[in-house]
């Protein structure tokens, strides 16, 4: 096999892999469940303590402010780690996901969330439990 011919079979090998790997990333995405519904809950969990829908009830143990940790409780039994993702409208604020851990009588999570340069304080909370997902707007302080 001459030098040209070699180049030319690893060029051909290398976009077959690039086929697979793009097949592949392909079949994966479309086969993904697709996302539960969000729930919007008309209730501030910064105000007072908020029931969910499924039951479980939802707290801040200390008030929400921008720049300092501040406590979220779940008090109800969920089998797995409830998540939450805060974000604001029209606002790109970065990353701001959380994993509760488990605590007496239910889940807690410590968060710190970013100060925002325009002086906003309406965030929105997106708790997900077991599969469900709820929509919390809320004000820092």
């Amino acid at each position: 096999m001459t030098r040209t011919q070699l180049k030319w079979a690893t060029i051909g090998v290398a976009l077959v892999l690039l086929g697979a790997v793009k097949f592949a990333l392909i079949s994966w995405y479309l086969s993904r469940p697709a996302e539960a519904a969000v729930q919007e809950v008309a209730c501030d969990p910064a105000e007072s303590s908020c029931r969910l829908p499924n039951g479980m009830q939802l707290q801040f143990a200390s008030p929400a402010k921008s720049g300092q940790p501040f406590q979220i409780r779940l008090t109800g039994a969920a089998k797995e780690a409830p998540g939450a993702e805060f974000s604001m409208r029209d606002m790109d604020m970065g990353f701001n996901r959380y994993r509760f851990v488990a605590a007496p009588g239910g889940w807690q999570a410590r968060v710190t969330l970013p100060m925002c340069v325009s002086q906003r304080q309406d965030w929105i909370m997106t708790l997900e439990v077991e599969g469900q997902r709820y929509r919390l707007p809320f004000q820092t302080s």
